[in-house]
């Protein structure tokens, strides 16, 4: 058996790829929580896959072929390897989520 807390209230929070997103991740682990601010949306396409479960404000996930979908607060959801994708704050207050990343 094994078990591993996951200290976010105590991680510090350090700036992402972009101005507007900020990450508290894990370490040895593919678990983290990020938070994006309003007008947050990042240029680059990713294919890893992803479950996340969106603690405050709405994500919106920017897919492949022009499709969009919005996951709320106290919603999830699973993207699997191979599935293009971005993320977006479309909304006026930070976004906050949990994420778990497949392993590349």
């Amino acid at each position: 058996m094994s078990f591993t807390r996951l200290p976010f209230t105590s991680l510090p929070w350090a700036v992402g790829a972009h101005p507007l997103e900020k990450k508290k991740l894990v370490p040895g682990h593919s678990v983290g929580l990020l938070e994006f601010e309003p007008d947050f949306e990042d240029p680059n396409w990713c294919t890893r896959g992803h479950i996340i479960y969106v603690l405050d404000g709405t994500l919106e996930l920017g897919l492949d072929g022009g499709a969009a979908e919005q996951v709320q607060a106290g919603d999830g959801c699973v993207l699997a390897r191979g599935t293009p994708h971005r993320a977006r704050n479309p909304g006026d207050r930070p976004v906050r989520l949990v994420i778990v990343s497949a392993d590349d």
